[in-house]
């Protein structure tokens, strides 16, 4: 073999095995969250997650779902309440515990369970669920979900923050 053509199979065998590995790299981090949730290492698990874009997510999709309703009263007060309490009560409930028990029942739905985990710091199930979907949403998006919820069901977003590194930064709440 020709020693350029030989330097170049070797370029495109690089080029490709990288290519493959930053492809295939969300996965990685799924498993690696679930290895930090089924150990309980929290810090772990946190070093994952991008908390204060979660946050923001999770409050400007709830106000938002409040707003459709806002022209009857029930609606605006509802909506100013949901205003004030979101930041206090959404700092607790996405906390580490609150967010592992999100990801457990497979959708970021806000339940008895994920409020009472986060309350004890603990979240209830054992190990999250068997499997995780995943699809990607673009280049720098990956949604998941528990393999037995529905899309309408709402996602949890993967955002690239390197070639290989992702956090879980978004959530696509459901409609209702």
């Amino acid at each position: 073999m020709q020693p350029q053509r030989k330097i170049t199979l070797i370029t495109l065998a690089i080029v490709v095995t990288l290519a493959i590995t930053s492809i295939l790299s969300p996965w990685w981090i799924l498993h690696r969250m679930r290895s930090a949730i089924e150990s309980r290492d929290y810090n772990a698990f946190s070093s994952h997650v991008d908390y204060p874009s979660l946050h923001a997510s999770f409050k400007s999709q709830m106000l938002a779902s409040t707003k459709k309703d806002s022209e009857s009263l029930l609606g605006a007060l509802s909506e100013g309440i949901l205003g004030t309490l979101t930041g206090t009560a959404l700092d607790v409930v996405l906390g580490a515990p609150g967010v592992i028990e999100m990801i457990n029942q497979g959708t970021p739905r806000i339940t008895r369970a994920v409020i009472s985990s986060a309350i004890t710091k603990v979240p209830s199930a054992e190990a999250p669920p068997a499997d995780l979907k995943a699809t990607y949403r673009g280049w720098n998006k990956v949604a998941f979900r528990g393999a037995g919820a529905a899309e309408e069901e709402g996602s949890f977003i993967l955002i690239r923050t390197g070639p290989w590194s992702w956090k879980l930064a978004e959530v696509e709440l459901p409609e209702s």
